[in-house]
């Protein structure tokens, strides 16, 4: 990720902001900021043999992932040196209770990285994270901490190690890809298989503002997708697909699917008043559209 324009895109967010969206603003540049140091010295240290252009095409057009196929070797100590500044990070600046914010700063995650499945992480870091979910009673966790704020850790850490691998994967299958070739479109993340975290719709090379770009958070791909298509169960029925956004904020949308009852967070770069566009930024911004979706159901538990 560019962090010069994270911190621009974020920057001019802040201005008007409430103290609240201010400050997460603020939480996430940092982490931010953590990641993509880690990810700049993973990458300086070499270690995933690239594909060929071809392969990368060919993985593509299969709908494989990338990774799935030429795994990243994630080592352990290098993983656990990841995860100790995102895990003060959190921290000090989640607002997590007390109790909690110093269990998981003081957590050895040494321990984890031992008994943690680093070769699944690599080849598929989606089954990685929901498999640690599973048994986080085995990585002897404080019993202070929840398992979503444990796994919050391991789950940014994994963009550090996975994204200079994705970005070689991605700049490989771009040369090959010639003008006229359109492969088979994936839902999935073509490079790490992980599910789209948001996308948006704008001008680009890729579209022409015809369709849609679905962005993932677990190791930063962008790729081309069909506009009218729900990227759960695939339906293009333009009748059981219809956005929905806040009040004044036509830039920012949920595309609601009728038939799966599945939503995906939708960034319109046209309506946007904040630049530049930078999707890290955006996914944060976009939290509020999660709690418009999942609203429903909340009233129905009550």
């Amino acid at each position: 990720m560019d962090l010069k324009l994270v911190h621009a895109a974020a920057e001019a967010y802040r201005q008007g902001a409430l103290a609240s969206d201010a400050a997460r603003l603020a939480f996430f540049e940092g982490l931010y900021d953590i990641v993509q140091r880690r990810a700049d010295a993973i990458a300086s240290q070499g270690g995933w043999s690239p594909l060929s252009g071809e392969e990368a095409v060919r993985l593509y057009e299969a709908s494989a992932p990338v990774f799935s196929q030429a795994p990243v070797s994630i080592d352990g100590a290098s993983f656990a040196e990841t995860c100790a500044p995102i895990a003060h990070h959190i921290a000090e600046h989640a607002g997590i209770v007390s109790e909690a914010a110093r269990a998981l700063a003081s957590y050895d995650w040494r321990t984890f990285c031992e008994r943690a499945d680093l070769a699944l992480a690599g080849s598929d870091p989606a089954s990685f994270v929901e498999e640690c979910i599973k048994t986080v009673d085995a990585f002897d966790v404080p019993i202070e901490l929840s398992a979503t704020i444990f796994m919050m850790v391991p789950a940014f850490a994994l963009r550090a190690h996975l994204q200079p691998a994705a970005e070689q994967a991605v700049e490989a299958y771009r040369r090959a890809l010639s003008d006229d070739k359109r492969p088979a479109i994936s839902a999935d993340c073509p490079v790490c298989g992980s599910p789209a975290s948001a996308s948006w719709v704008g001008n680009t090379g890729a579209t022409d503002g015809r369709g849609r770009m679905l962005y993932c958070a677990a190791c930063g791909t962008q790729w081309d997708f069909d506009r009218i298509r729900c990227d759960t169960c695939g339906t293009r029925n333009e009748g059981k697909l219809h956005y929905v956004n806040v009040e004044g904020d036509r830039a920012h949308r949920l595309l609601k699917c009728e038939e799966c009852g599945a939503y995906q967070r939708v960034v319109f770069q046209d309506d946007l008043k904040v630049h530049p566009m930078v999707m890290e930024v955006e996914d944060v911004v976009m939290s509020k559209l999660d709690q418009i979706a999942l609203a429903p159901y909340a009233a129905k538990l009550e």
